[in-house]
C-alpha cells in the first residue's frame, strides 16, 4: 500500500445507507486512510463551512437535483477531484453532473435485491451473443436468427446453448429475463 493512499481523504455522498456504507468499507479495504460518509445537501454545506477538504469526493446521482449544487460546493471549496457515481446509464443526471463542473462519472449497477438472482457470467456474454439473446427477446426462430445475421440455424443453436450455459438456463424466456434484467438488453 503506498503512503499516498493511507493520507488520502474521500468523502463519499449517498442517501442510500446500504450503497454508502458498503463504498465505505470497500475504500478503507484498499487503505484510504479518512472515509468521511454523508448523506444530503445538509450534510456538505457543514463539511465545506467546517473547512473540510480531502483528496476525492465521490458523490452519488442518487442525491437527485441535490447533486449538482453539491458538485458546486465541492469543486468551491477546494475538493482535489470530484466524481459523480451514477448508479444507471440515465444520460440526464450525467449531463447535469457534468455541467456542473464534475471531473469525471462512474456509471454502473446500483445493487439491488433483484440483481441477486442474475449469474455474474452475464457480462461474459459476447457481442454476437448479445445480438442472438436480442433477437430471441423479439420473438424470432433460429431459422430467422440465422438468416438475419448471416448465420446457419445450427450455428444460432450452439450460440443460445453457450448463453445457456453462462447464464445456468436452457429455457429462451429465462434467459431473455436474465438479460433484461441485467440491463444486457432492453
Amino acid at each position: 500500500m503506498t503512503s499516498s493512499l493511507r493520507t488520502a481523504t474521500v468523502l463519499l455522498v449517498d442517501p442510500d445507507r446500504a450503497t454508502r456504507e458498503a463504498l465505505q468499507a470497500g475504500l478503507i479495504e484498499v487503505g484510504i486512510g479518512r472515509v468521511i460518509p454523508a448523506t444530503s445537501l445538509a450534510a456538505v454545506e457543514e463539511l465545506a463551512e467546517r473547512g473540510v477538504v480531502g483528496d476525492l469526493a465521490l458523490i452519488s446521482l442518487l442525491t437527485g437535483h441535490d447533486a449538482g449544487r453539491i458538485i458546486n460546493i465541492l469543486r468551491t471549496s477546494g475538493w482535489a477531484r470530484v466524481l459523480a457515481l451514477a448508479p444507471t446509464a440515465d444520460i440526464g443526471p450525467v449531463i447535469d453532473a457534468v455541467g456542473a463542473g464534475v471531473n469525471g462519472v462512474l456509471i454502473g449497477r446500483r445493487a439491488n435485491p433483484a440483481a441477486a438472482n442474475i449469474p455474474s457470467s452475464i457480462h461474459d456474454l459476447s457481442s454476437r451473443e448479445i445480438e442472438v439473446i436480442r433477437l430471441v427477446a423479439d420473438g424470432r426462430s433460429n431459422k430467422w436468427i440465422g438468416d438475419e445475421l448471416n448465420l446457419s440455424a445450427l450455428t444460432v443453436k450452439s450460440h443460445l446453448a453457450r448463453i445457456g450455459r453462462k447464464l445456468g438456463t436452457g429455457d429462451r424466456a429465462h434467459m431473455v429475463a436474465l438479460a433484461m434484467r441485467a440491463g444486457v438488453i432492453s
